[in-house]
């Protein structure tokens, strides 16, 4: 039980930082011996959680120094520039692509009503975060 709990929490903090996301969460979970669906819906819960993180603690994140210049660093990539000018079908396709973090400052910036935000980064983290996972079992599979 310990060691699903570790491997769990490591699934679900990949996919939480930044730098790691759900391309890497998902094959690294599996690779530290969770079944696909444990890893995906890990990797999933902390990528995702993100959106509504940013969303509701956005002006408090605002005020430490590291994360404002984060934030403002995204808040002016061409990623948030799209999202600005395209909208919910744009989140809905490049969530993981751009990254979480990313998309929620943006989405928070364009005014993308927050439900409207959740739904769409969820189905989009769920559908590639799936897809990542299958791919890493076919691949593990292919090399049993």
């Amino acid at each position: 039980m310990t060691e699903y709990i570790v491997m769990a929490a490591t699934a679900w903090f990949m996919g939480f930082f930044p730098l790691f996301e759900i391309y890497l969460a998902v094959p690294a979970a599996m690779g530290i011996g969770m079944n696909l669906v444990s890893a995906v819906w890990w990797a999933w819960l902390g990528n995702f959680i993100v959106i509504p993180f940013v969303s509701y603690a956005y002006d408090w994140l605002m005020r430490f120094q590291k994360i404002n210049r984060y934030f403002t660093k995204l808040a002016q990539s061409k990623a948030s520039a799209k999202i600005q000018k395209r909208g919910v079908m744009f989140v809905l396709l490049s969530t993981p692509l751009l990254g979480s973090w990313a998309v929620a400052v943006s989405g928070k910036l364009a005014g993308i009503e927050k439900k409207t935000l959740f739904t769409t980064s969820a189905i989009s983290i769920a559908v590639y975060g799936s897809i990542i996972g299958v791919l890493t079992q076919l691949g593990i599979d292919s090399f049993s």
